[in-house]
């Protein structure tokens, strides 16, 4: 399902093909910037102030965000013409998100994972060692249009999809070996070539199309679709780089690398007979000078350059540092560990003291050439409250770094999800007297690691909140369970349903064919005084729904009977009718009747 819609640098995301409920999220990132308009980038070259000729290294680092917020996305929403005015806005709630800055002809992309917040915040550093890199590289970003520099934004998100008409089958194993050998790693390709790829996976039998009916070839096409989609998600990672004859950077894709086993268990493709959960990916992209635009840019001060004197090469200095400074209520400590050589030092944040903290030990020198060692390994252990179980953690990533500032983005290894359950604005609350609804968030790798938590739903508390903070948090599924109880003279069947979810979940009454019956009563009501109707529909060959009517002169408005109607086929309606009549006027008229029908309406009187 296709339904990315851009508005104003604001990306809308229809989360129910039936529904007017959209997310939303920034369509492109941007600069963070401070309280004077200042944009968070910085090359900063270091020389030697004996040898100002040398230069030893330089180091670019920028802050970017995807930012968004109600209000904007309001706005947005008001300016498109193809969403609803009614139109429920919320915010992207992403299961992992990560960043990839390219400087084409200069490095690699350098891909990590960034907040999983609102604001998805995300600090991206890259270390150039070539002097003609350098000085090349500080002259064009004199000219912001002139730099290539670039960030790309990879959001997977979770989407929630009706019973497919289709299913995609696969050993994604194959998949991902058929990409190896038509596309590699090294190749940029563009979103038109992993469409092709997709009818060839698809026209090659790799994927196969699963359909009620027997001949899948009308499908072909969306199918194609659909398996663009997840490829994107699975097996690609957006960058910029320089195309041969492009004079600036494209926007394309490379395969990454990734562990097929964990692909293997993900919910990929819709299923036929459930509502499913599928993941879907998003990229905001934008050149450097998208970034800064808007901003106070001064190259001057933008570009600096550091003299590095003899005892900064004494010692190995990092100055370690959270990204965000704003510790979660939840969060009790945050342990940055590190290590140079046979150097090991722990450094402990906690709400109150979140602080740059400093990793300062004796250089070492490499035994062959003399020359200091620069690289230090990183890692951190974030300890929170969970709903329930207490308190748990979990650990980033080893990471090394070379560079005299490390930031520690603890968002990145935890999710906190907000999940919303909530009746929907027009549910029937004579239908069913209560809701309970259950809320699981199982680990995919750890089926028996759970947690969950029930509400219930009814007229007087029409929506609950529950919030939970989750480790590892693309490596969960959410799932509901939504247990209806019936109300008095009601005809309808207590359901219990099972099906996953995102993070909203949203309750309706109808949840079934519906048997309709519009029952009207002109009748002559000087004569009667009251008319008591029983409604009984067989659903099932042994079970029946009943409701039962009354009219009076007061109230003789037609009245609707809607009854679950399993099967399509069974249509007969049975009414029982008793009549009561105004004082000495019920002399030779029946007291009681029966009926049965087929029709959509019906008129007592006609019946008496």
């Amino acid at each position: 399902m296709d339904n990315q819609l851009v508005v104003q640098n604001i990306c809308f995301i229809r989360a129910d093909p039936d529904r007017p409920i959209y997310y939303y999220c920034a369509a492109a990132p941007g600069i963070t910037v401070n309280d004077d308009n200042q944009p968070a980038v910085q090359l900063q070259i270091f020389r030697n102030s004996n040898q100002p000729a040398t230069v030893y290294y330089a180091t670019l680092s920028l802050q970017t965000q995807l930012e968004s917020n109600p209000e904007a996305a309001r706005k947005a929403a008001d300016a498109s013409p193809d969403i609803p005015r009614d139109a429920l806005l919320l915010p992207l709630q992403a299961i992992a998100c990560s960043a990839t800055l390219d400087i084409p002809g200069f490095i690699a992309g350098q891909t990590s994972k960034t907040s999983l917040s609102n604001q998805q915040y995300c600090y991206l550093l890259a270390k150039l060692t070539s002097g003609d890199d350098i000085a090349l590289l500080a002259s064009l970003m004199n000219a912001p249009a002139s730099a290539p520099i670039a960030v790309s934004y990879k959001i997977d998100y979770l989407q929630q999809l009706p019973p497919a008409t289709f299913e995609l089958e696969a050993r994604w194993d194959q998949v991902y070996q058929f990409l190896q050998e038509s596309v590699g790693f090294n190749l940029l390709i563009f979103s038109v070539d992993i469409e092709k790829t997709s009818s060839r996976l698809i026209s090659e039998k790799v994927v196969r199309i699963k359909v009620r009916e027997t001949d899948p070839d009308g499908h072909i096409e969306q199918a194609a679709a659909e398996l663009t989609q997840i490829l994107t998600s699975q097996f690609f990672t957006p960058v910029f780089a320089r195309a041969p004859q492009q004079p600036h950077p494209e926007a394309g894709f490379y395969l990454q690398r990734v562990s097929i086993e964990d692909v293997e268990q993900r919910r990929l493709s819709g299923k036929l007979s459930e509502t499913t959960v599928v993941q879907r990916s998003l990229y905001p992209q934008a050149l450097f000078a998208e970034l800064v635009k808007g901003t106070d840019y001064q190259a001057d001060r933008v570009i600096t350059k550091s003299d590095l004197q003899d005892d900064f090469f004494a010692f190995r200095e990092v100055r370690i540092n959270l990204l965000s400074t704003e510790l979660d209520d939840n969060i009790q400590l945050v342990v940055a560990r590190l290590r140079y050589g046979d150097n090991n030092r722990q450094f402990n944040f906690r709400r109150g003291d979140t602080g740059p903290k400093l990793f300062r030990v004796a250089s070492i020198l490499d035994p062959k050439t003399g020359k200091m060692l620069w690289p230090v390994e990183y890692s951190f252990v974030v300890y929170f409250n969970q709903a329930i179980g207490g308190v748990t953690s979990v650990s980033s990533d080893s990471l090394q770094t070379e560079l005299n500032d490390v930031y520690l983005d603890i968002e990145s290894v935890y999710g906190r999800y907000d999940f919303v359950i909530k009746a929907a604005s027009r549910f029937d609350w004579s239908w069913y007297q209560s809701v309970l609804v259950t809320v699981r968030c199982r680990h995919i790798q750890r089926p028996n690691s759970s947690i969950s938590k029930s509400y219930q739903i009814s007229q007087t508390v029409l929506q609950e909140s529950y919030p939970v903070m989750l480790p590892e948090p693309d490596l969960y599924l959410f799932e509901v369970s939504k247990e209806y109880s019936t109300a008095p003279n009601s005809p309808h069947i207590p359901a219990v349903l099972n099906e996953p979810t995102s993070q909203d979940v949203y309750l309706f009454s109808t949840l079934y064919r519906q048997r309709v019956l519009w029952l009207s009563a002109s009748m002559d009501w000087q004569q009667v005084a009251m008319v008591i109707v029983s409604v009984s529909y067989a659903y099932s060959p042994t079970d029946s729904l009943q409701q039962v009517f009354q009219f009076t002169e007061s109230d003789a408005a037609p009245q609707r009977f809607s009854a679950d109607q399993i099967d399509p086929e069974r249509l007969i309606v049975n009414l029982d009718i008793w009549f009561t009549y105004q004082p000495g006027q019920g002399e030779g008229k029946p007291a009681y009747a029966q009926s049965a029908t087929r029709q959509d309406d019906i008129d007592i009187a006609n019946l008496n």
